[in-house]
């Protein structure tokens, strides 16, 4: 308050007048504030619907994703089984069976032998099934398996005897030696290496592992003569050739491949006789496609020749390669064409030898599986002779003791061959008939199936 000129000046405020809210009034805000309500409450339904809803879709693929591992593990179990029925009982038919409503990892299987897709080849194959549910999570699963056989190896050595491997060896399959693994600078190795012992390096090495190496394995027993020599005998006396002993110690058979035209191989028994051979028995000619794949003799074998065909030859004591073995669908030097459906497999009761002939003087190439049932697969006079170019091998070498194919120093060839081996991947598949089996199988083919299908 101000005086002015003795009086007293008062500032007049303005009267507001208060108008009272008329029920329409507050009717109105009254709807306002229930739709906030409920356009926030139909929000929080929305949202709360639509995480659940997401949980659901992230449920259910979680439990699809499980049912797909509990049916792998349930045809694992399939696998394992039919392994052991294959030593236990090598005749069982186990087409039909079926194990049902299994418990595994939080949900259930059933799994069923279905069909034998094998159409009268000699490695049986087997079509299993698995379906399994995890929750409302369906998913099936169809594979055919086959057996595993030693074909499946680019190297194996199951004694002791030499197993260094040097720079510039390439092995592209799987390696497997009993004792240790000695390496003497930079080999390669693009399969799994699998040692019965450790390893021993050099100074200075670096060798490649593409896949790995596992020390210290159980055995893998290599089945010996009387089993393998029993089962080629077996099926060769049952559509394949036999052909049996002959008169004396020195005695033995001659198998010339692709002669004398494709198709076709002719043996001959023989005896040596001063720089030349008495033939004894034969030639005889014989249509490879009329086997059943085994042929059996009684004696020991010199091969050499194209195949064109499937067999594999089994010799009750050496067999001698005289020459390169190649397939007819094939390019020398490199290996089988992509269509090529010729297989050799060469099994001897004794030794595997590269002969020191003329032919062989100069490389040699040879393609199929071998295995040495006595002890070595080695070239002749592999500690004596010059270098004589490379032993050039499409499939796989396989050995009771050792490989013995030629003598190194300070990372170089000074005696026999310079080892160049080369992996022939049709082998898993397609191994040569009557090949031994390792005791378990392997999925060779895989697809994921609609679980309504019949």
């Amino acid at each position: 308050m101000r005086h002015l000129r003795g009086r007293t000046l008062r500032r007049s405020m303005p009267v507001v007048e208060r108008k009272s809210a008329t029920p329409g009034d507050r009717g109105s805000a009254l709807v306002g504030v229930m739709a906030i309500a409920t356009a926030v409450l139909l929000v929080g339904v929305a949202i709360f619907t639509l995480g659940n809803a997401e949980g659901d879709i992230v449920e259910h693929a979680v439990d699809e994703a499980r049912a797909f591992y509990v049916a792998e593990g349930g045809l694992e179990r399939a696998r394992a089984w039919l392994g052991d029925l294959m030593e236990s009982d090598p005749d069982a038919n186990p087409v039909g069976v079926s194990f049902e409503n299994q418990a595994l990892g939080g949900g259930r299987y059933t799994v069923e032998i279905v069909d034998d897709p094998s159409t009268g080849s000699w490695l049986v194959a087997y079509e299993v099934v698995c379906t399994a549910d995890v929750d409302d999570a369906t998913r099936r699963i169809r594979t055919i398996m086959v057996p595993e056989t030693f074909a499946k190896y680019q190297w194996f050595a199951e004694g002791g005897g030499w197993r260094w491997f040097c720079t510039g060896e390439r092995f592209e399959g799987p390696v497997h030696v009993r004792d240790d693994l000695l390496i003497d600078g930079d080999p390669w190795f693009g399969g799994k290496v699998t040692v019965g012992g450790g390893l021993t390096m050099e100074a200075g090495s670096n060798p490649t592992f593409v896949h790995g190496y596992e020390l210290n394995v159980g055995e893998i027993p290599l089945p010996g003569v009387a089993d393998i020599g029993a089962a080629v005998k077996t099926a060769a006396l049952n559509g394949g050739l036999y052909a049996g002993v002959l008169p004396k110690l020195k005695d033995f058979y001659h198998v010339a491949l692709g002669s004398p035209s494709p198709g076709e191989l002719t043996y001959e028994g023989r005896r040596p006789q001063g720089p030349n051979y008495l033939s004894l028995d034969g030639p005889h000619v014989v249509d490879i496609s009329s086997l059943n794949g085994a042929a059996w003799f009684g004696e020991p074998v010199s091969v050499e020749g194209i195949l064109d065909g499937q067999i594999t030859i089994y010799a009750d004591g050496d067999i001698q390669v005289w020459d390169d073995i190649l397939y007819d669908a094939s390019t020398p030097g490199a290996g089988p064409d992509p269509e090529c459906d010729d297989v050799l497999g060469l099994i001897a009761g004794g030794d595997i030898e590269i002969s020191y002939t003329l032919p062989n003087q100069n490389d040699c190439e040879i393609h199929g599986v071998m295995i040495a049932l006595g002890t070595n697969v080695q070239a002749e006079r592999h500690t004596k002779e010059d270098p004589r170019g490379r032993l050039i091998i499409y499939g796989g070498v396989i050995a009771e003791e050792s490989i013995l194919c030629g003598q190194y120093a300070d990372g170089f060839c000074v005696h026999g061959y310079e080892r160049d081996y080369r992996l022939d991947p049709r082998l898993l598949r397609m191994p040569p008939p009557f090949f031994p089996v390792i005791g378990k199988y392997i999925v060779y083919s895989w697809e994921e199936i609609d679980p309504l299908e019949a």
